[in-house]
């Protein structure tokens, strides 16, 4: 029984079958070896059903729609747009980048005076950080403040949550932005489209400033 078996798989190598079937010629330099038919011979007592490759499977690619880094990822960008007041104001972009450790969010306030708003926070987890402080981009001056930061829905959304309005932007207080994920390539689409006259005039210093107490 065992020369019939091991004719029949010599005639699989020869014939050129068993390098798809039964494994003849298993790392393909040309040659039969005696390990490579004594794996033949093993795997024609299966009728070789275990010698056809597999594929490994395919990693998952990540959804374009969320951020794919975490706040303990160092070194990324991550690009939103969202309303920082649900009664009033306008979608502001934002531009989220961290070393691992501490979080700057830079907010465009679509004025001239100042270009941008900055946050910074202490990253607490992977998806939440508290809030340390905020800068105008046209001052120097620090202020510290105390919130929430969360990157919420899977990568899909920043929310900055103070504990109490900072400052106002186009006359409404900045109350909680929620900004949905946008691949950068899309916010500077956006953002082009705009154009200068859609960005508002200069503003007095008051327009952004500090909330009353």
């Amino acid at each position: 029984m065992r020369e019939v078996l091991l004719a029949s798989v010599l005639v699989c190598v020869l014939s050129g079958i068993a390098g798809a079937q039964c494994c003849g010629d298993c790392n393909g330099d040309g040659v039969v070896a005696i390990n490579e038919l004594i794996t033949a011979v093993n795997k024609s007592l299966t009728d070789c059903a275990d010698a056809t490759p597999t594929e490994p499977p395919a990693a998952t690619p990540t959804p374009a729609n969320r951020c794919p880094f975490t706040f303990e990822d160092s070194g990324n960008l991550c690009t939103f747009r969202g309303r920082f007041n649900q009664g009033c104001g306008a979608e502001l972009p934002s531009l989220l980048t961290s070393d691992g450790s501490l979080l700057v969010i830079q907010i465009d306030t679509l004025m001239q005076n100042p270009l941008t708003v900055a946050f910074s926070a202490q990253v607490d987890s992977a998806t939440t950080a508290h809030l340390t402080a905020w800068v105008r981009s046209d001052s120097q001056i620090i202020h510290p403040i105390e919130g929430q930061v969360e990157l919420a829905a899977n990568g899909e959304q920043l929310i900055i949550f103070p504990n109490d309005p900072p400052f106002m932007i186009m006359s409404c207080n900045f109350v909680r932005y929620v900004g949905d994920y946008v691949a950068a390539n899309q916010l500077s689409k956006q953002q082009s489209e705009l154009g200068p006259l859609e960005r508002s005039p200069a503003r007095p210093i008051p327009e952004l400033s500090e909330s009353p107490e």
